[in-house]
């Protein structure tokens, strides 16, 4: 303390570069435990909801690069996969979807603008069904649809009856005004088989004759109850972007599962009678179709919920083994996990580049600045090893006299490093972020992703205000502590470096 107040001025000069150069310190540090803290409040607001989707291009070369003539089929993603990946503990709710379709010439789809191009006449009107395994629905679980009048499945209604042709369905309350639906009212669905012509094809363009009595075999129907009715939250602030989306959620039909079963069992039944009745043979190329579907399972569009989104590497790793190729890979809804990812790993590059350049820096500077000063006090040195003081008593005196200003500089750099290190991150998170969510919105208006295809819309995005209400730049236990043993580890080595130094000298060389 002594040689502290009679230097005062090399005092306060060395007091005022370490609160410099220990407010950068500060800075990054603070930068990177906000940078940390937000990733993780990011995290949690985001629903943590997963699939599994198919890289074409890696099926395409390993398929290219498969020694063989024979054609390849994609081994499918079936309910035992699922199965298998919903046991595992990182999984709080799942579900496998089955998609299958319908005709109706009486029901009409919801539509937000008139129809451009309205069904024509005698043509009857396409409807895609979505199926779910569970009694409560995961898009309403997870707040992709609201149920507002009636119920969800029960669990004998989502078991399999060989031939069934009634089931229940749960529908939009658009879709059932736009139809004169209630709770309770019936409607059906169709698939159609239709006689061969002289060429065996029994497909054709989609006109009114395709679909009249006297070109139809088979009408495969199945009846339905409509035990729900449903919403789907909309964005009508951006109507341009949202309103197809929100079109065809309106006119999603959720049903079991089985419904594809029992339509396609029964319309294979009536596929491979035709021949039959029209007295002919079944051609090879049907014969051979009909034996590759009874080898190929049923490809379902899985849906995971996981206990905690940060798990999300960690469940990744766990179910890598347990998928039917490695063609096959986790997607979180929209890829926000992994779009985050990549946009806190640029913050934290900054945040790192920034911490170690000031270590470096500061361990450059305070080492000369330092030297500088025991170069006039290189006498005083010497006559204490002239008078036998242990050289560790002596390198211990001038530690002190340093971590005494050091401290008290990084007392104040602690607060005033966290207000700088909350101004700049949050200027580069938002900066991120608008380019991250508008990268997004390009991304998510062009085609289908598969979280579409199961009821999960873009809409589902965090905005950009949304996400920054997670930033956070709060000091706390771990980041002060990080940041005394940063700020007095640099200021120790940079005393020590040039202390060691001219400790090393004689007593006579220090004198002279």
């Amino acid at each position: 303390m002594t040689s502290g107040l009679r230097q005062s001025g090399k005092t306060t000069i060395l007091f005022i570069l370490i609160l410099l150069l220990v407010t950068v310190i500060s800075s990054a540090v603070a930068m990177n435990g906000s940078i940390n803290a937000t990733v993780v409040n990011l995290h949690r607001r985001f629903r943590p909801i997963v699939s599994i989707d198919l890289d074409w291009d890696v099926w395409d070369a390993y398929r290219n690069n498969f020694d063989s003539d024979e054609f390849l089929f994609l081994p499918p993603l079936t309910v035992d996969h699922v199965n298998a990946i919903g046991s595992l503990e990182e999984i709080h709710f799942y579900d496998y979807v089955v998609h299958t379709w319908g005709w109706s010439f009486g029901l009409t789809p919801f539509h937000v603008y008139p129809q451009m191009f309205p069904t024509p006449e005698g043509i009857p009107e396409f409807f895609r069904l979505r199926g779910t395994s569970q009694t409560e629905l995961i898009q309403i679980e997870q707040g992709a649809i609201d149920l507002i009048a009636g119920r969800q499945f029960f669990a004998e209604e989502l078991t399999y009856q060989p031939n069934s042709v009634q089931s229940v369905a749960m529908i939009s309350e658009a879709f059932a005004n736009e139809n004169d639906l209630t709770l309770g009212s019936m409607f059906s669905l169709y698939q159609f088989v239709r006689f061969p012509d002289e060429e065996g094809n029994t497909g054709g363009n989609v006109t009114p004759e395709f679909f009249s009595d006297e070109n139809v075999y088979a009408r495969i129907d199945i009846a339905f109850e409509v035990i729900g009715l449903f919403d789907v939250p909309y964005d009508r602030e951006n109507p341009e972007f949202a309103s197809w989306v929100w079109e065809d959620e309106l006119n999603a039909i959720y049903v079991p599962n089985w419904v594809f079963d029992s339509f396609n069992d029964r319309r294979r039944e009536a596929e491979q009678s035709v021949w039959e009745a029209v007295g002919r043979e079944a051609p090879q190329w049907f014969l051979e179709e009909q034996e590759m579907l009874n080898q190929m399972e049923q490809h379902v569009n899985a849906i995971f919920v996981l206990e905690n989104p940060e798990n999300l590497d960690k469940f990744k790793e766990a179910i890598t083994p347990l998928l039917p190729h490695e063609a096959y890979y986790i997607v979180d809804l929209f890829n926000e996990f992994d779009d985050i990812a990549t946009a806190m790993g640029t913050l934290q590059d900054i945040a790192n580049w920034v911490l170690y350049g000031s270590i470096g820096m500061s361990i450059l500077i305070l080492s000369l600045v330092i030297t500088l000063f025991l170069h006039e006090r290189r006498r005083e040195i010497g006559i204490y090893l002239s008078l036998g003081e242990k050289k560790g008593k002596i390198i211990s005196q001038i530690l002190a006299e340093v971590v005494v200003i050091a401290i008290a500089g990084i007392t104040i750099a602690l607060f005033t490093g966290n207000q700088i290190a909350g101004i700049a991150s949050q200027r580069l998170l938002e900066n991120e972020l608008l380019e991250l969510t508008s990268d997004r919105d390009v991304q998510n208006s062009n085609g289908t992703s598969i979280f579409n295809q199961i009821g999960f819309p873009p809409r589902a995005n965090l905005s950009p205000e949304e996400m920054m209400e997670a930033f956070d730049v709060s000091l706390n236990i771990e980041a002060v502590v990080l940041f005394y043993v940063t700020g007095l580890g640099t200021v120790m080595t940079s005393t020590l470096i040039p202390v060691i130094y001219v400790i090393r000298l004689k007593p006579k060389e220090l004198l002279l």
